[in-house]
């Protein structure tokens, strides 16, 4: 049958020969038309058959192409609630970094990574979640700039210049993304200019814009390498083809065996039952710890979440537009292990007890093992607890301040930490939220004077330790994650102001009696976004051929008077970013973070050896 030249055929197809089609599909579809073509009722039915044959083929497309319900909720949160999904990043740069040089990264960068081409439609729909299109306007000069700072074009010039940039609008007309190259920025480590950067959450996760930046400097080969070779890595475990000894140390002994034609088959199997086994432990286990989670969390969730201790000054109004930014100097990882070694164990110093100092970096303690995220989150509980103590009196005197503080001798009051936690499975490259998160209550320690005893820190730290642990091993974070995926096909099950669509005036309504106070306790509910991302660890990078010096990196805020907080592991070091409401009754509190950081951690350093010092 030859398709005429006149009848454009629903759902017409490439394909064939001499027009014939080539499965049953087509060939239903011809039959269809040939019975339309008849005309009288069954010709009617045909076309209807048709139609919804379309509409199905068109609905599915658009069902297949929609983004994840993390990614849509950015809009529905940013379209009923003060909130701006913006991550964040700062480059210093040792050396001028050229617009041009700057144009080719970025023609790269998207280049790998299309969605930096594409821009977001059918936004805050009913029943059909947003899609990426390619944005046919796109030009870099639409989201690539160059700006001069006024004397002396220093840190605090470029922290202004950034709590501006992350506090602008979205303009959803074009890609989620911008850069921005600061070309006089110097200061004491011998930057020569900077660069700094903004994406919208819905564009990637936090990780995602990391590869994707990672990618366009000379950490490029190294990232390829570790993305295949750690997915490589997994697959091969799974099937137990890795190298026993490089599964445990301890297994070195079968290594000689898996050369052997007639042994290496059962060393396989073994291994790879070993590897299925221990996964199921560890569901077994996260289902315990989930069910922990679950009452743990929600007892202090809701003993908590009407009370929240603000770190900004009070906003009896809408939020404010302005932000504030600062970051901290760069610590040495050197100084986070030391302070591993010292209070990981039962006690200070157990763990690294009887050890030669030149050994005492490869220990790890078999019970209490204090990691990177456990010191610091130990930090920065000191720090907020004594930032919120430390508010103006004038600040405190209100009947609701006064209520909160005679409720905080007798509730629990600690503070809630929001963080996120990847999903990401190893050398997946996609632009997407692959993230989940908690949150995590931490208590400040004791005594968080600088006459804080080594016993008191090692107490504290560990308390933190546990509360992480939680949700290190909970399956919630992730069972919450694949069922938010699923409503970005229906967004009005997380924003039922959406059905009012077609009337404005009753959508209007709903947002502001029923969504937004909704959004606004759950993002009012903690008051720190805090997330760590870990860099290039040995050394600095290039971009464009000269050195970055310093690199932070920063996640969206919460609700109103939230603080956004990121922690960076780069070449060695570590530091913070803070960002936070620029609220006239609390400017200078994220430079007050940062400070406040610096020295509680120097404290910890101090003390930690101290420990170090007594067991030698």
């Amino acid at each position: 049958m030859v398709e005429d030249d006149f009848l454009q055929m629903p759902g017409s197809f490439d394909g064939g020969v001499n027009g014939y089609a080539l499965n049953v599909e087509h060939k239903l579809q011809w039959s269809l038309a040939d019975l339309e073509r008849t005309g009288g009722l069954t010709g009617r039915i045909a076309r209807l058959v048709l139609s919804a044959g379309d509409w199905i083929d068109r609905e599915l497309e658009e069902r297949r192409q929609a983004i994840g319900g993390i990614d849509n909720l950015w809009f529905l949160l940013t379209d009923a609630a003060d909130f701006n999904p913006v991550c964040a990043s700062t480059y210093t740069l040792k050396g001028k970094l050229t617009l041009d040089q700057l144009y080719a990264a970025a023609r790269r960068q998207s280049e790998k990574f299309p969605k930096y081409k594409q821009r977001v439609t059918s936004v805050c729909r009913r029943f059909h979640g947003a899609r990426f299109e390619d944005d046919p306007d796109f030009d870099l000069k639409n989201h690539i700039h160059a700006v001069t700072l006024p004397e002396p074009a220093g840190k605090h010039e470029l922290n202004e210049l950034m709590g501006r940039f992350i506090a602008q609008d979205w303009d959803l007309k074009h890609s989620l993304w911008e850069m921005v190259l600061v070309e006089n920025y110097k200061d004491e480590h011998g930057a020569e200019s900077a660069l700094i950067t903004r994406g919208h959450h819905a564009l990637a996760d936090g990780q995602g814009f990391v590869i994707s930046q990672l990618y366009i400097t000379s950490y490029h080969d190294e990232l390829v390498h570790q993305m295949h070779s750690t997915a490589d890595y997994l697959h091969a475990a799974k099937r137990g083809k890795v190298l026993p000894s490089k599964l445990h140390h301890a297994l070195g002994p079968l290594d000689s065996l898996t050369t052997n034609p007639y042994t290496a088959p059962l060393v396989e199997i073994l291994l790879a039952c070993a590897f299925w086994s221990a996964y199921a432990l560890s569901t077994f286990v996260g289902l315990f710890w989930s069910v922990y989670q679950a009452v743990h969390q929600t007892a202090l969730f809701l003993l908590t979440c009407w009370r929240v201790d603000m770190l900004t000054g009070p906003q009896p109004g809408p939020r404010v537009k302005e932000r504030e930014f600062a970051s901290s100097r760069v610590f040495s990882i050197k100084d986070i292990k030391l302070c591993q070694q010292a209070f990981s164990g039962a006690k200070p110093g157990s763990a690294v007890a009887g050890v030669p100092k030149e050994q005492r970096e490869k220990v790890r303690a078999k019970v209490g093992h204090v990691t990177l995220n456990d010191v610091v989150c130990a930090v920065m509980a000191d720090v907020l607890g004594k930032e919120i103590a430390a508010k103006p009196v004038d600040q405190l005197n209100g009947p609701w301040e006064r209520t909160k503080r005679k409720l905080k001798t007798v509730l629990p009051s600690p503070i809630g930490f929001f963080i996120p936690l990847s999903l990401r499975a190893p050398g997946d490259w996609s632009l997407r939220n692959l993230s989940t998160g908690s949150i995590v209550y931490l208590n400040p320690s004791s005594n968080v004077s600088k006459n804080v005893t080594v016993h008191e820190l090692h107490a504290h730290i560990h308390q933190c330790r546990r509360e992480l642990s939680i949700l290190k091993h909970s399956l919630l974070p992730k069972l919450g994650f694949r069922i938010l995926q699923l409503t970005g096909q229906v967004p009005a099950l997380l924003d039922i102001s959406l059905l009012a669509n077609p009337v404005k005036q009753l959508k209007d309504l709903f947002n502001e009696w029923l969504m937004r106070p909704i959004y606004d306790m759950t993002l009012q509910s903690f008051p720190v976004v805090l997330t760590n991302v870990p860099g290039p660890a040995k050394s600095t990078i290039t971009l464009g051929d000269t050195e970055v010096i310093n690199w932070t990196a920063l996640p969206p805020q919460g609700g109103k008077g939230t603080i956004g907080m990121g922690i960076i592991s780069y070449a060695g070091g570590l530091s913070i970013a803070v960002a936070a409401d620029k609220v006239p009754l609390s400017i200078g509190v994220a430079e007050r973070i940062c400070a406040r950081f610096e020295k509680r951690f120097e404290l910890y350093v101090q003390k930690a050896q101290e420990v170090l010092d007594h067991l030698d």
